[in-house]
């Protein structure tokens, strides 16, 4: 009897507003790869939804006349999104509807930069297009955490988040809590891109969710959550839980209740880091974290895409260190041993100390 070897499906892509030539040039390459297919093309906001909605596709890539309609697409049908004709640091709003990456203008296969050109458009599509991680064998963890670090932004921040997430090790021994001003429905896509960045273990908290060695815990938009402390017998343990507590910001999930709690629930052991975004969320938190001990980690200017949130935490006094975005995960992938500020120094001597 023959063998019958089951063909994966292509991963499929819809194309946005885009110039004639660049449609033809791009789903000239992307047809090329037997595991990709353009399904589609929309000339309107109104059309790309409603495409989108009835064909399912798993990238979108949109000109930038559409960044506007990309909200609209964001609460009807959350997909992740290229966005097209563009170089440089992605708009501070693109971000927080579905934009992961760019692509600049489309070269011509006659172009001496052309095949360059390709393989960084197959990178950035299959970026998305490629199984997540969580298929493949993971370790099991669930040993309590040694610390807790809780991560807070809002604009820019999801993909701040994820790169900070992309460069943390295997072998972290930390529980890690993500509060980025999110809406609701795009809490899912956001965990998805996370588990594509990590072969760590990413899920959405739910009440009664355990905070374990390595695991990243992603706050869900629309609601606020908390961090409660469990005892059962002689062991201690900690887990999430959903608040009506009013937040000090209007933004949710709250970055000052999320930290406050752990802060009272680890002490010491607490580490706050706060990235890119508009506002003051996060430094009441901060505040609270650096009071019962722990350490905290503003995000520089440089490398933010809005310096709103990280800049209020410096200004109060509140930041032990200030730091580029790609040094971070070095001091949440060593909390457990590198809390306290007079032992920072041995393993970040690059960074800068806070201004007070």
């Amino acid at each position: 009897m023959r063998s019958v070897h089951k063909v994966s499906a292509p991963f499929t892509v819809l194309l946005g507003a885009l110039p004639p030539f660049v449609r033809l040039e791009l789903t000239r390459v992307l047809h090329a790869e037997p595991d990709l297919r353009v399904i589609g093309t929309a000339t309107s906001a109104t059309e790309l939804v409603a495409q989108a909605r009835r064909l399912r596709p798993g990238l979108v890539i949109a000109g930038p006349d559409q960044l506007a309609g990309l909200e609209r697409l964001t609460r009807q049908y959350p997909v992740p999104v290229l966005l097209y004709g563009t170089a440089g640091p992605l708009p501070p709003e693109a971000t927080q509807w579905g934009v992961y990456d760019s692509l600049p203008q489309v070269l011509g296969k006659d172009h001496p930069e052309f095949a360059q050109y390709r393989a960084d458009l197959l990178t950035k599509v299959r970026a998305v297009a490629q199984p997540p991680v969580a298929a493949i064998k993971r370790p099991i963890i669930s040993l309590p955490p040694s610390g807790v670090a809780v991560v807070g932004g809002s604009t820019g921040g999801a993909q701040a988040v994820e790169a900070l997430v992309r460069a943390l090790p295997a072998t972290l021994a930390s529980a890690v809590l993500v509060a980025i001003h999110l809406p609701a429905h795009f809490t899912d896509s956001f965990v998805n891109r996370l588990r594509r960045a990590t072969v760590l273990p990413v899920v959405a908290a739910e009440s009664g969710t355990k905070l374990e060695a390595g695991k990243i815990i992603v706050a869900p938009g629309g609601q606020n959550t908390v961090v409660k402390t469990l005892t059962r017998g002689p062991w201690l343990s900690w887990h999430t839980e959903f608040t009506d507590e009013v937040s000090p910001v209007a933004e949710e999930p709250s970055v000052d209740l999320l930290m406050q709690s752990v802060a009272r629930a680890v002490g010491r052991n607490a580490l706050g880091v706060v990235l890119t975004g508009l506002g003051r969320d996060g430094t009441l938190g901060a505040q609270s974290i650096r009071q019962h001990g722990g350490f905290v980690v503003a995000q520089d200017e440089a490398s933010s895409a809005v310096f709103g949130m990280p800049k209020s935490v410096i200004q109060t006094g509140a930041a032990n260190i200030v730091s580029p975005l790609h040094e971070i995960a070095g001091y949440v992938s060593h909390l457990a041993t590198q809390l306290r500020i007079n032992r920072v120094s041995s393993f970040s001597s690059s960074t800068q100390l806070a201004t007070r």
